[in-house]
């Protein structure tokens, strides 16, 4: 919407409103438009990239960390899930994800994503997941599969990727991983 100068407008009930007070700003051309972003629209969205380029440069693909590592990538673990044979299970919610990290001796050994609402992972997602989890010089080759299940090996043979039919959880896992029973 466009007025033809900034000032006092009298609307409903006869108040007064002062167009720069409401968010609306001069587009140069000496007319008034409220649909230019507000100050804290783009506080928010400053804020939101800043975050995103940090989640891309500090990535995913904890695999590899120690505890400490994990906690600085993915902030303090939400749940502690318990332990199983040699595995410790936290859970972490970080970049739009829910992270299951399971720790084989203080080391991140395997890290499951899902959305936080586990509806199934988009393809968007997943590729985001893996790019991420990807090591700079390293890439992830698909594998083969008789199944509906998906699965990737990274280029550097250190993680394989699995991402079941029920396309809720990619696991990123160390090769060398078993899961306990």
């Amino acid at each position: 919407m466009l007025r033809r100068a900034m000032g006092n407008y009298k609307v409903a009930n006869g108040v007064d409103v002062d167009l720069a007070e409401a968010g609306c700003a001069n587009n140069g051309f000496g007319q008034v438009s409220d649909t230019i972003p507000t100050k804290k629209k783009m506080k928010a969205l400053m804020i939101t990239s800043l975050l995103w380029l940090a989640l891309v440069a500090t990535g995913f693909g904890g695999i590899g960390e120690d505890e400490k590592q994990i906690e600085a990538r993915y902030g303090k673990p939400g749940k502690d899930m318990g332990t199983h044979g040699d595995v410790h299970e936290f859970g972490y919610l970080s970049g739009g994800f829910m992270i299951l990290v399971d720790f084989v001796n203080g080391i991140s050994q395997r890290e499951g994503f899902a959305n936080p609402d586990t509806s199934p992972l988009s393809p968007e997602s997943v590729e985001q997941i893996l790019r991420m989890s990807a090591p700079e010089g390293t890439s992830w080759h698909s594998i083969a599969s008789t199944s509906d299940d998906r699965s990737w090996q990274r280029s550097d043979d250190k993680a394989v990727a699995f991402f079941p039919a029920v396309r809720k959880f990619l696991y990123v896992q160390d090769v060398n991983f078993v899961q306990p029973k």
